[in-house]
């Protein structure tokens, strides 16, 4: 299945081709998570805080579906 990815923030820097603000379009096999995703990306465990699809927030176990976009960002810090 085709999903495509929006890495934002620090998350940047795992774009596979360096483009860092442009989607990245993902095979991925039927019932793959979001885990599945990020894992695939190199983005280490604790660096990923949410994920969006369909501008709502989902559990990193949350089965992917074709043609999904997902967004995902790091935590937040500053003050």
């Amino acid at each position: 299945m085709e999903v495509t990815v929006v890495l934002f923030a620090t998350l940047m820097r795992y774009h596979p081709q360096g483009e860092k603000n442009k989607p990245i379009t993902m095979e991925l096999p039927e019932g793959a998570t979001i885990n599945d995703l990020i894992e695939r990306l190199g983005i280490g465990e604790n660096e990923a805080k949410q994920a969006f699809i369909r501008h709502k927030s989902r559990p990193f176990d949350y089965k992917l579906e074709e043609g999904d976009r997902v967004a995902i960002f790091p935590p937040v810090a500053g003050g």
